[in-house]
């Protein structure tokens, strides 16, 4: 097991915590991960002063992941929003005329009961619950799961009346009043949705206004960093900076494993193309270090990409 990103990955199923990288040629590329000023984890190769101002310092987060318990009329919906906005997004019903990849071909399906799914470790982080079940049993138990569960967001769909049956009835199971205040219920913002697609949007509008709240955090994709938990001799692409209208985020990244596959991505396009092939040298020649390499789209200038949407793209390049 790699025990830097096995710590990430659990750590970031508490909360946020911070990641310094040092950009500058002695030890460029060695990293560290801190809550508050105490280190809790480490990939350096020599001894740095993680204070001093010359480092990049990046509040980490998990990338947004929905977790639909349900998927009927609604779930359809959110689906599709989810994808226009490129979210991750988990199906759960044991349905399977509901839970199928012909209807969610882009989707992670959990064709199971819930009690199955809901039960069991999966690879989710902090995900978006949503539920949306097929009847009122079912949504108390959801939610009564996903209470236990990390996660950033939980609304249950449901009457007002519904709803304070259900916070009465798992008042009465001894969940405590403080968890159950968390969850938004009704769910969605009150734009008087009565189709489906209103009744969707309205949800995603209110879970776009929760995660939108702190812009600056550098959300990592929690299905990579399993990955990375359980390799070793890797090379790893990380975005670092850009501007203008380049195609990806800070914090984006794609490993390239010892086997010669990929995981991940810094946007796709002549960038990634670029930086696979860079890593690949890198993969092949165990001399090449650590780099930082910046990627210019706009044709107007020498030893850009030539391409017109124009910006920066700085990436760096671990050997881990």
């Amino acid at each position: 097991m790699n025990r830097y990103y096995a710590t990430l990955f659990a750590r970031l199923k508490k909360g946020t915590l911070i990641r310094k990288t040092v950009l500058t040629k002695e030890g460029i590329g060695d990293e560290a991960l801190f809550l508050g000023n105490r280190m809790i984890a480490s990939l350096a190769k020599q001894d740095h002063d993680w204070q001093q101002e010359d480092l990049l310092v990046e509040q980490l987060d998990s990338k947004i992941e929905l977790v639909l318990c349900g998927g009927g009329h609604i779930a359809k919906e959110l689906y599709s929003l989810a994808i226009q906005l490129g979210l991750d997004i988990s199906i759960l019903d044991e349905r399977e005329e509901y839970c199928n990849s012909s209807i969610y071909p882009e989707a992670t399906l959990y064709c199971a009961p819930f009690e199955e799914t809901l039960s069991k470790e999966q690879p989710w982080i902090k995900p978006h619950f949503v539920i949306i079940t097929r009847g009122h049993n079912f949504d108390q138990y959801c939610l009564k799961q996903c209470l236990k569960l990390p996660h950033a967001y939980i609304g249950m769909i449901g009457s007002r009346n519904k709803v304070a049956v259900t916070m009465d009835n798992l008042k009465k199971e001894g969940v405590d009043e403080e968890s159950l205040r968390e969850v938004f219920s009704p769910i969605g913002l009150p734009i008087g949705a009565v189709t489906a697609a209103e009744i969707a949007i309205s949800i995603m509008a209110q879970i776009i206004s929760t995660y939108r709240q702190d812009v600056k955090r550098v959300r990592l994709d929690p299905r990579l960093l399993e990955s990375l938990t359980r390799e070793k001799g890797f090379i790893l692409a990380r975005v670092i900076r850009k501007s203008g209208s380049a195609p990806c985020d800070v914090g984006f990244q794609i490993a390239l494993f010892s086997d010669g596959s990929t995981q991940g991505s810094v946007g796709g396009g002549l960038i990634e193309a670029n930086a696979i092939a860079h890593a690949r040298s890198m993969l092949a020649d165990p001399t090449m270090g650590n780099c930082i390499i910046e990627y210019t789209l706009d044709d107007t200038k020498a030893g850009s990409l030539g391409m017109i949407c124009k910006g920066d793209v700085t990436l760096l390049f671990q050997r881990q």
